[in-house]
């Protein structure tokens, strides 16, 4: 699957991003919100066993040249949701 552009969904881990005292059920609904899962398209540079580095931004420089990548993500496989090739 190297190189391949891939659509892919992802759950992320999150915190809380203030110091705010909260009780279990306030916890358990913060803990609910879905808005951990991302959603993100990107070039896939290698896939192991254990994650997936993708690239979300590629550059064909010329003819001659070798592709240059950047904005790099590492995700762990036990995070990936669903993957899609978008492009071979």
């Amino acid at each position: 699957m190297k190189n391949k552009l891939i659509y892919i969904e992802w759950a992320d881990a999150y915190s809380s991003n203030y110091d705010e005292w909260r009780t279990i059920d306030e916890c358990l609904e913060w803990a609910d919100d879905y808005k951990w899962i991302v959603k993100q398209i990107g070039w896939v540079l290698e896939e192991t066993k254990h994650y997936i580095l993708l690239a979300s931004k590629k550059n064909d420089i010329g003819q001659d040249a070798e592709p240059q990548y950047s904005l790099l993500t590492k995700i762990p496989k036990t995070w990936i949701k669903y993957k899609k090739v978008i492009q071979t």
